[in-house]
């Protein structure tokens, strides 16, 4: 008998074999009545359905035909007597057959010959059988008419099941297959990039690409078959989290900003900001979508624009919001007579487009289906060579916990301040305006006194002569021709633009920076300069800092700063353990991960000195590693609290107010960390190579502080990297993990995504004892830090 794992691997061309015969109908009578089952059989002894005659099968009573049903699984219809050695012995036998056996698929008809012993509308409604008769209507028509309905309805569940089998092992074969052609293929392209840096001539280097383009478009092709597998075999979870949608919007398009460029497009991105801050969602599976069509719409698009927005609808219940995204495009369009096949899985608009744009045709299949796992629906607008508007509509809830755990920074007002607004489209112009007006600004017209121009030049352009000495901002895209030297007042943001980077570089042109800095939390107002050291002394309130890494070093300084909080800063825990034995201090703050003495070993000779004194030092854990049990770890260790790298400046706060003494007249902090938040959020899918959230949070703008702290990073970072390559030289598996850590902390901080990934990857290669895996993974660190380096110089 061939099984359905065989069936995938027939040979297509091999000599066809007879067709072996299927057997009978199996068909179970249950009877106490000896006549009963000479009549039957009479009956339907000379009956056939689908060319299969009927086995018939016998038995007395209902503990005889359990006994039969425990032996066959293949039983296809069941006539249950009632009446037999109880009075309800059928009724007990086929809630037997539906719970105690397990068995759905056999099709039951009760026969009676006492019709009131069990009324028909309660056997109906409290039993799971499918035909209920009464022996004197059973005539021989009949009797065969119930029989081929059973068996039909039985035939159709037994092949819709294994469809299913078949199509849930398939979609298993290809996920086990699509993974095992996947590892390889990133070791390619890895190899293919480092080759790239090797001094290869003009004509090799031209192979080399031509090959790691190749690769790059096979890897896609075996995601998309991977997701669509699991999607098939019924393992796709949705999961449910706080997501901020307008961030995770703009952050797909700068993901595609470059491929944009390649083509000569237009990425422009609108924002509704009615939109909450927070929304309950999946972050993975939404960017997923968002990057499976604004992808699609670049790669099918040869002249014109993309633009993606997010609108928020009416109608939503209270609590929730409905969104609706939409993808439009200046692209090819597609006939109405293949829009409705577009989203079945393999499916093209037409049969060149596969040779002519490359892929699957299951991006917007998997887009659906996710869209469906999450309760939405998603569809097209479309007319040949009109282009096309992909959209997908969800209802989500609005994040309760907002205001006091998740709070996102706030946009500062730009009140009282009027703005110029020169943009290439006047689709750019509004979503400008709309930014502006919404953070309480006002747009002028041209001819009008204005405080600030925003001035976006046309991607590739020559920027523009800018008002000299006057505030502005110019929104230039990386490929924008750069005039020699900017005139002073004026604040540079990137495109496709971000909503809250324009607004505070508005309000930095306006000469409000400072005001724009401190409004960009609600936790910030009214914290001012840190207390000198004593003051702290005294309040109990001095922070002690054990962390290894300058950079880091710079952004803990600085958020504390931020926050009023006065610290001192130590370079490992042997320093900080000095510093400490000194009692100044109301709180450490300790990287896992340090020289000499890591925060481990810190924690340890801190709670042994505390032994006996009735006094107890609040130690919180700062660390790159967010994997599961890390916090445990922690706690486990003597510590009181875990929070995870890169470092949120909310969530900073609340642990602080947590932990340290109230100022007095101080308003308490509403809630403290959880242990859960403060592990922080892991992303999936394609990572950024530069997030510029972090910084900007820190500095508010693109300004020359802010690049000095990115070129700072790059400075810390090399030699992480030269450090993990050295390591694993020389075989040091110890030091290899130690530099990898470090360097995902600093990465992480400074925002550097793809970086920190890597690093990541790398330790958790070390800490599961795969050395070999972490040397593989630790080949893409020089590459992702060149990819860094270059998106910093381009800023």
């Amino acid at each position: 008998m061939t099984s359905d794992l065989d069936s995938l691997f027939l040979v297509e061309d091999a000599p066809a074999t007879p067709a072996r015969e299927l057997p009978p109908w199996p068909i179970l009578v249950v009877d106490d009545d000896e006549e009963v089952h000479i009549m039957t059989r009479l009956v339907l002894s000379r009956l056939t359905y689908k060319g299969r005659p009927l086995d018939l099968l016998t038995a007395r009573s209902a503990a005889e035909a359990a006994t039969v049903l425990t032996k066959r699984e293949d039983i296809a219809v069941a006539l249950l007597d009632i009446v037999m050695e109880t009075d309800d012995a059928g009724l007990v036998l086929a809630r037997r057959i539906r719970e105690e056996f397990d068995n759905h698929d056999v099709r039951i008809v009760l026969r009676t010959g006492q019709p009131g012993q069990a009324p028909v509308r309660d056997v109906i409604v409290n039993y799971d059988i499918n035909d209920y008769k009464a022996k004197t209507e059973l005539t021989s028509e009949k009797l065969f008419i119930t029989i081929i309905t059973a068996l039909r309805s039985y035939d159709n569940i037994r092949t819709a099941r294994e469809a299913q089998s078949a199509s849930r092992l398939k979609s298993s074969f290809l996920a086990t297959m699509s993974h095992e052609i996947r590892t390889p293929m990133n070791a390619v392209l890895g190899m293919l990039e480092l080759m790239s840096h090797t001094g290869l001539d003009d004509e090799q280097m031209e192979m080399l690409f031509t090959a790691r383009d190749a690769a790059g478009t096979l890897l896609r092709i075996i995601d998309d078959i991977l997701d669509f597998s699991k999607i098939e075999a019924g393992r796709m979870d949705i999961e449910c989290h706080p997501v901020a949608l307008g961030p995770l919007v703009e952050g797909v398009a700068d993901m595609l900003a470059a491929q944009a460029r390649k083509r000569a497009l237009d990425l422009h991105v609108h924002i509704d900001p009615a939109i909450p801050d927070l929304l309950m969602g999946d972050p993975l599976r939404l960017r997923q979508v968002l990057y499976n069509l604004t992808g699609n719409a670049i790669k099918f698009t040869e002249k014109g624009g993309v633009t993606l927005s997010m609108r928020c609808l009416p109608g939503a219940e209270p609590g929730r919001c409905r969104v609706k995204v939409a993808v439009q495009d200046t692209g090819i369009g597609i006939a109405e007579d293949v829009q409705k096949q577009l989203f079945q899985p393999f499916t093209q608009a037409e049969s060149s487009t596969s040779r002519r744009f490359g892929g699957t045709g299951l991006g917007l299949s998997i887009s659906r289906r996710l869209i469906d796992l999450m309760q939405g629906r998603i569809g097209l607008e479309s007319a040949p060579g009109q282009g096309s508007t992909f959209w997908f509509e969800i209802d989500l809830a609005i994040a309760q916990e907002q205001p006091a755990t998740a709070p996102q920074p706030a946009l500062p007002s730009l009140s009282g301040i009027d703005v110029l607004v020169v943009a290439e489209t006047p689709a750019l112009r509004d979503t400008v305006a709309c930014y502006i007006e919404a953070a309480g600004g006002r747009v002028t017209e041209p001819g009008q006194a204005w405080t600030v121009a925003v001035v976006i030049p046309r991607p590739g352009d020559v920027w523009p002569d800018l008002p000299d000495g006057r505030p502005a901002v110019l929104v230039a895209a990386a490929d924008s021709v750069r005039p020699a030297g900017l005139p002073s007042g004026t604040v540079q943001i990137g495109r496709p633009m971000r909503r809250v980077p324009l607004i505070r570089a508005i309000a930095s042109a306006a000469g409000q920076e400072m005001a724009a800095r401190s409004a960009t939390s609600s936790l910030r107002q009214g914290r001012g300069e840190p207390p000198p050291v004593e003051v702290a002394i005294a309040q109990g309130r001095l922070v002690l800092v054990a962390e290894d890494q300058p950079v880091n070093q710079m952004v803990i300084r600085r958020q504390l700063s931020l926050l009023g909080i006065a610290a001192e800063i130590t370079e490992d825990g042997r320093q900080a353990l000095a510093a400490w034995r000194s009692g100044r201090f109301g709180l450490v703050l300790t990287d896992c991960n340090m020289p000499e003495m890591d925060g481990f070993e810190l924690t340890a000779a801190i709670r042994e000195a505390e032994t006996g004194t009735g006094l107890r030092t609040p130690i919180i854990a700062l660390t790159a590693n967010a994997m599961a049990g890390e916090s445990q770890r922690c706690l486990a260790a003597g510590m009181d609290g875990f929070l995870a790298k890169p470092l949120e400046l909310d969530r900073l706060d609340r642990c602080l107010a947590q932990w340290l003494p109230p100022l007095s007249g101080a308003v308490p902090s509403q809630s403290g960390p959880s242990q859960s938040g403060a592990l922080g959020e892991a992303g999936a899918g394609v990572v950024p190579v530069l997030n510029l959230a972090r910084t900007l949070e820190l500095f508010s703008a693109l300004d020359d502080e802010a690049r000095t702290f990115l070129n700072d990073f790059l400075d810390a970072a090399r030699p992480l990297v030269l450090g993990v390559a050295a390591a694993f030289a020389r075989d040091d598996l110890g030091h290899a993990r130690h530099q990898t850590h470090a360097l995902a902390g600093v990465a992480k901080t400074a925002g550097a995504d793809i970086l920190a990934q890597a690093a990541d990857r790398v330790e958790e290669s070390l800490l599961q004892g795969n050395p070999e895996d972490a040397r593989q993974a630790a080949k893409a660190l020089p590459i992702a830090l060149e990819q860094v380096a270059s998106t910093i110089a381009s800023l």
